[in-house]
């Protein structure tokens, strides 16, 4: 899970403008996408997130955020 994720345009709009009405847990986990931090120490730093890398797929699927490396 050392992978790191940035938002998309998508991402961005749906954190700055609630545009998209995605459900706050996965909102949570959108706002922690930075285009540094990796799933990992998203998962460290986050200790009470569950099932970090099940929700940043979904997030990734769902086109609000994609692998920067």
């Amino acid at each position: 899970m050392n992978t790191i994720y940035k938002k998309t345009l998508k991402g961005v709009e749906e954190t700055a403008l609630r545009s998209q009405g995605l459900q706050l847990r996965l909102r949570e986990y959108l706002k922690l996408v930075d285009g540094t931090t990796s799933a990992d120490e998203i998962q460290r730093t986050h200790p009470d997130l569950i099932e970090v890398d099940v929700v940043l797929s979904v997030l990734q699927s769902d086109g609000y955020i994609e692998i920067l490396h």
